[in-house]
């Protein structure tokens, strides 16, 4: 079976100061969830330098799948490539490829000045090296996904340019990591009860402490709605194991006055809070 770990790393000041709300990292969980990779870490730090090196070089050691958002524009503070090439003892440089599809697509140098054309080519600027790969995954645009040992790969930070990035990369994702011939799937099942969580912390913990015993990638949790009544439990695992999991439904069901609810209804449950 693939084991595929992935972490992902929040990249701006702008999230740490309440200025912009990350939606990135909840884009790359339901991503992971999807296509089966176990989302292990999801880091958020500022545009400093050896926070970001450092982050870098942590989590390398313990995942195979690291996405970056953020920090790569032509502004002093967008530090990414440089601090990511650093992390590696890589260069950074022009990459010509990309100046290429930046004349291409936008000519920069005809509308620019010196000052804001060496700006514009920062963000042409990335990690340089045998290891280093840029895949351009949208025809229509310049920004390449930067990946670096097939380990760290590289994204912009703007919500919509990310999701579509990562969809777009999404079949040679499954190459990289042999996706396609060994996949991983998994399912999940919400029950909601009456219980409080502090009556149904002992039955669950059962649950999940047996689980762990036939797989370490179920699990069991707990969610509390207030002001509506109920708290919702989250039965998570693989679907080689789905039998299992719905033995799980049906003792929370039975044990703790459950009712099992559609992954619809538990969303719109915890939009209206």
């Amino acid at each position: 079976m693939v084991e595929v770990t992935a972490a992902c790393i929040i990249i701006g000041d702008e999230v740490l100061n309440g200025k912009v709300v990350d939606t990135n990292s909840t884009i790359f969980a339901k991503y992971c969830f999807d296509h089966g990779i176990q989302l292990k870490e999801i880091a958020t730090i500022g545009d400093d330098e050896t926070q970001i090196v450092n982050t870098v070089r942590r989590l390398v050691k313990d995942h195979n799948f690291i996405i970056s958002t953020g920090g790569i524009g032509p502004t002093h503070d967008d530090i990414t490539y440089e601090c990511m090439a650093k992390s590696f003892e890589l260069p950074c440089e022009l990459d010509a490829e990309c100046k290429e599809r930046m004349r291409r697509k936008s000519d920069p140098e005809a509308r620019l000045d010196a000052d804001a054309l060496k700006a514009h080519y920062q963000m042409a600027t990335m990690p340089k090296g045998p290891s280093v790969k840029n895949y351009y995954v949208c025809d229509d645009l310049w920004v390449p996904i930067c990946s670096i040992s097939h380990k760290v790969y590289i994204l912009p930070g703007i919500p919509q340019l990310f999701a579509r990035m990562l969809k777009a990369f999404t079949p040679t994702l499954k190459k990289i990591y042999n996706l396609e011939k060994d996949p991983r799937e998994y399912v999940r099942y919400f029950v909601r009860t009456r219980l409080t969580e502090s009556q149904i912390s002992k039955e669950l913990k059962q649950i999940q402490d047996e689980s762990t015993k036939v797989s370490d990638a179920i699990k069991i949790g707990s969610y509390p709605h207030f002001g509506m009544g109920f708290n919702t439990v989250s039965i998570l695992g693989e679907k080689k194991d789905d039998e299992y999991l719905k033995g799980a439904v049906n003792r929370v069901v039975n044990n703790l006055e459950g009712e099992v609810i559609s992954p619809e209804q538990e969303d719109r449950f915890s939009n209206q809070e």
